[in-house]
């Protein structure tokens, strides 16, 4: 069935690219181009905050050091490196620069980038690209184009009238995803700034109103399950709402909507050390300027529950639990998604000591591919096989993204709390049609000892006739120092903040391995992960171990 499924797609994914191609080609035409420019506006009627934008860009203000730089040498910037490249063609960085030294070479940058790529061009014009990119230029109108000749000025409204129609007439081919709501933000501030263009901001809100229909669930957490995509929405959609306050233009009931629930996920989400926790494809990200940032503004977001998008945190005084306790997205949602139920982090004064390995999507394809596996998070696997089987194809997942061959599916999740203890209890099936085993993790916090009491079962449901291994895999973060005790079923872990925890498995011997961390955007980060590894010949195997502080 599965393999029919694929045949299926991949006849659809050729046809797709052919089209994709053609397509291309006629965004290159000089018909096409002439086709985007719709007016010729002669001022802008809005400009919006620098302030605002600053708040999208995580780039410090000498990222690039412009004045180092011949203008036309700044784009000869390898398409390889592909975080330097979307980061220098968005502008957002324009934001982070002093306001009085740079506005005469900011100008000149800008000019150099018109006459390179005032034409489509697949690389810079690629969506999300460019809704930054306008959203960088429109933003920071006090050095791209206060005092500005006419012939500059002339240049820089056509170019953003062009790119800006550009995204209202293709905003149609984006899947539901974060850059749906940056690519919609584009096209409303282009609404907003130039009246001419009131159609695009009718557009954008139109767009804007289905993605929140369709992309969030009830509780306003992306569909994707990643926590990642919760702080980009969050961004652009108070962003979308400042821009209407400054303009005095009323504010949407589901904008309102939106934000106070997705907010509530981001503040159920936020943690003492300033970080989101890695599950399904988020990379790390502090939120530590954001929050003051939100402060600045009077968003306040809160959320007491214990439980959104069947992510489970256990939150008391300096120690913080999360546990990812879900199914897999659908397949619309699964660009990011990794095989790591069950899998948990674990902070204590604003320090995390077990963590999973993140998202290599800005690394290399190769390490991408690895961090989707089930090895790459602190949970339980079988044989070196994935909870879930993604799709391998490449022409398939060029055309309709990552995407899940074989999903596992929660059989039962249980959680409770009483006077001593919370308590955590979830089945999955991932291992069940290939090995015929389930997998229950039970996790028990003591409430007055930082203690973490675990058990990872494996109950069969039908005979397999070959060896089976299991591993469990505890991911320690990068620069924490791990010591192995001499009875060998026990390991000190040493965090930087003085504190001491012992993780013990009574009955298993426990393994240092060497190991990396994908989490970081800017490069790979060696780590080590403390692992029990066992056969599993009987109809239930049971593996205790317990995590404690010990100082």
């Amino acid at each position: 069935m599965h393999r029919l499924k694929s045949i299926k797609l991949y006849f659809f994914s050729i046809i797709k690219l052919f089209f994709l191609s053609f397509r291309n080609y006629y965004f290159r035409s000089s018909f096409y181009n002439k086709k985007l420019i719709s007016f010729m506006p002669d001022r802008i009627f809005y400009n919006p905050s620098s302030y605002l934008s600053a708040s999208l860009s995580t780039i410090t203000s000498d990222f690039y050091k412009i004045t180092d730089f011949s203008t036309e040498s700044l784009w000869k910037i390898n398409k390889e490196d592909k975080q330097k490249f979307e980061n220098l063609h968005s502008f957002l960085w324009l934001a982070k620069l002093d306001r009085k030294n740079n506005k005469n070479i900011t100008k000149n940058i800008i000019e150099s980038w018109i006459n390179n790529f005032f034409d489509y061009d697949t690389d810079t014009w690629e969506m999300e690209i460019t809704a930054k990119r306008i959203i960088g230029w429109a933003s920071n109108t006090d050095i791209t184009l206060e005092n500005s000749d006419k012939i500059y000025k002339e240049k820089f409204f056509l170019s953003l009238i062009k790119q800006s129609n550009f995204l209202s007439k293709n905003i149609n081919n984006l899947y539901y995803n974060p850059s749906k709501i940056i690519c919609c933000s584009a096209i409303i501030l282009s609404g907003i700034i130039f009246k001419e263009n009131y159609q695009n901001y009718k557009i954008g809100i139109k767009e804007l109103e289905k993605i929140t229909k369709n992309f969030f669930d009830q509780s306003g957490f992306p569909k994707s399950r990643n926590p990642e995509e919760v702080f980009i929405c969050i961004k652009y959609l108070i962003l979308i709402r400042e821009w209407f306050k400054e303009a005095q233009k009323p504010i949407p009931d589901f904008l309102n909507d939106i934000i106070g629930k997705c907010g509530n996920c981001y503040a159920l989400l936020s943690c003492s050390n300033k970080q989101f926790p890695l599950f399904n494809g988020a990379t790390e990200i502090s939120h530590k300027d954001y929050d003051t940032f939100l402060k600045t503004l009077k968003y306040k977001f809160v959320n007491k529950n214990y439980e959104v998008a069947d992510l489970i945190k256990i939150k008391k005084k300096k120690f913080e639990f999360f546990i990812d306790c879900g199914n897999p997205p659908s397949n619309n949602y699964s660009k990011y998604y990794q095989a790591g139920c069950l899998s948990f982090e674990l902070i204590s004064n604003k320090q995390k000591i077990i963590c999973n390995s993140g998202y290599g999507k800005y690394l290399s394809p190769k390490l991408l591919s690895l961090s989707r596996s089930t090895a790459a998070h602190s949970t339980l696997y079988i044989n070196d096989t994935s909870s879930c089987i993604f799709q391998k194809n490449q022409t398939i997942n060029k055309t309709y993204g990552n995407s899940l061959i074989q999903k596992h599916k929660i059989i039962s999740k249980n959680y409770s709390e009483n006077n001593d203890s919370y308590n955590i209890a979830a089945c999955h099936n991932g291992y069940e049609k290939k090995f015929g085993y389930l997998h229950k993790r039970s996790i028990k916090i003591l409430k007055k000892e930082d203690k973490i009491i675990g058990e990872d079962e494996l109950k069969k449901t039908r005979n397999f006739s070959n060896p089976l291994i299991y591993f469990i895999r505890f991911h320690i973060y990068p620069d924490t120092k791990i010591v192995k005790t001499k009875a060998g079923n026990s390991v000190l872990i040493s965090l930087s903040n003085g504190e001491g925890w012992l993780l013990q498995s009574k009955q298993n011997s426990l393994e240092i391995e060497k190991n990396i961390f994908l989490g970081n955007k800017k490069r790979i980060l060696n780590n080590e992960c403390i692992s029990i590894s066992g056969n599993i010949n009987d109809e239930v195997i049971s593996v205790k171990w317990i995590i404690e502080r010990v100082s």
